[in-house]
């Protein structure tokens, strides 16, 4: 942002910027130090007027939530994250989830409790969660690393197969070295073995000492040259050499 003031031929500019990274936690550009306001009124105030020109970049744009989880006359318990309140169905997330059903069936205190609240997890992530174990659209770009963070937290196989088939089956912008760090720290299965697939194709191109050199050297995933921008020293390698063997 910048406040411009010309004076004659003479031309004064103050320029500051600021980022609002997470509105949720309040606007952080609120109350920065730009200038003091007698700077404003001396050199930039004419006819009582001031020229402001702002550059605006919009980075992401929060979705709306496509569903409400406030219907307390079909729900028996409510889960507390942070300060939000979701009214929820014990034997639904019980099936759902062999987290929840511990806690809510097994002999924990818990399970006697009508109001629980969740640790170590962030409403708006616990939202999108919700909305995806009930067949909501929820998986984004910029929240599917959360909502598999809470899948495996709370050992939810339903969200963690959805969230696999959006990295598989719909376009994104997610780095393919990302899509591979996720498939190896949630044990994403079939994506792993997309991974292979590609490796596979990329390796049948390459000229024919490289290939040799690769079969002769490679014992582990971690001996595989860096002939790709995605890490796959963690993947299972056997897979990919019966691969090549039949390639």
């Amino acid at each position: 942002m910048k406040l411009v003031s010309v004076l004659g031929t003479e031309e004064k500019i103050k320029k500051t910027s600021f980022k609002i990274l997470d509105l949720k936690d309040g606007n952080d550009g609120y109350g920065w130090d730009f200038m003091n306001w007698e700077d404003v009124e001396n050199k930039f105030l004419v006819n009582g007027s001031i020229r402001m020109e702002c550059n605006v970049e919009l980075r992401e744009i929060r979705r709306k939530s496509s569903r409400k989880f406030d219907d307390q006359e079909v729900s028996d318990v409510v889960l507390v994250v942070e300060e939000k309140k979701f009214y929820v169905s014990k034997l639904f997330l019980s099936f759902q989830s062999t987290y929840f059903r511990a806690l809510f069936l097994g002999n924990f205190l818990e399970s006697t409790k009508s109001e629980i609240r969740l640790e170590d997890v962030d409403s708006e992530s616990f939202q999108f969660f919700l909305e995806l174990l009930h067949g909501e659209p929820s998986i984004t770009d910029q929240n599917i690393e959360q909502i598999l963070r809470l899948a495996d937290m709370f050992d939810t196989p339903t969200a963690t197969r959805r969230c696999e088939e959006y990295l598989m089956l719909f376009p994104t912008k997610i780095p393919l070295k990302t899509k591979t760090r996720l498939a190896v720290q949630y044990h994403l299965e079939d994506l792993k073995v997309n991974f292979l697939i590609f490796f596979v194709k990329n390796f049948q191109t390459a000229n024919p000492f490289f290939q040799q050199k690769c079969l002769n050297e490679v014992k582990t995933i971690a001996d595989i040259p860096d002939i790709l921008s995605i890490p796959l020293k963690e993947l299972d390698f056997r897979l990919a050499r019966s691969m090549l063997r039949k390639a």
